[in-house]
């Protein structure tokens, strides 16, 4: 498990399908999170996709859970490592499916601590996320986390009756370094020192 401020990241189990099928069938956090707000799935089409997700190594499936709470799942987190020619790639995704909490900074901290798994535990060089058009609340918190918008993929998704572009951000290893304690003491309050002690215990090369 990794720990982070509020959150808990921990592996997606089979029982946890039951968070999926709740979420993955909302038309609004669909909508949202995907662009696709008509992709319904049945526990079946889950399960299957679940033995699937078992077999990628480079994909990496989180459940988040609130720490406050234990076993409180409140969303989902996904980084998928990839390299481009020798440049070590991590595509980082995440939904909070608990709508009550949109709003509240947290998908924010979620995506600080997925910087902080893919640069300071998998060796990542840089990470990138996409974003649909109308998701402005994903833009300023991806932006917010140092991401910068780096292109657009025209008219890739259709929503609503009509057409929207996609947008895709990125963030370099060298970017998020020197911004990373203000990040984390933004994120983490009073609970940065904790954090550092466990995730960094060699303070000066943490910057």
């Amino acid at each position: 498990m990794f720990e982070f401020g509020a959150i808990r990241f921990r592996p997606i189990e089979k029982e946890d399908l039951k968070y999926l099928h709740a979420w993955e069938n909302d038309f609004e956090l669909i909508m949202y999170s995907r662009s696709k707000p008509i992709n319904f799935v049945n526990m079946t089409q889950l399960e299957k996709l679940y033995e699937e997700w078992m077999k990628d190594e480079n994909h990496l499936r989180f459940i988040i859970e609130s720490r406050a709470h234990t076993k409180d799942a409140i969303g989902i987190a996904r980084l998928q490592l990839g390299t481009w020619g020798n440049v070590r790639t991590a595509d980082i995704g995440t939904y909070v499916g608990k709508k009550e909490l949109w709003g509240t900074g947290l998908g924010k901290q979620i995506t600080v601590a997925l910087l902080e798994i893919a640069f300071n535990q998998l060796n990542a060089d840089r990470c990138e996320a996409w974003s649909v058009e109308y998701n402005r609340r994903a833009h300023k918190a991806l932006e917010a986390c140092g991401f910068k918008k780096c292109g657009a993929a025209r008219q890739v998704a259709f929503v609503n009756g009509r057409k929207w572009d996609g947008y895709h951000f990125d963030i370099l290893r060298e970017e998020y370094l020197p911004t990373r304690m203000d990040l984390l003491k933004a994120m983490l309050k009073e609970k940065t020192e904790e954090y550092l002690q466990t995730h960094c215990p060699d303070l000066k090369s943490c910057g």
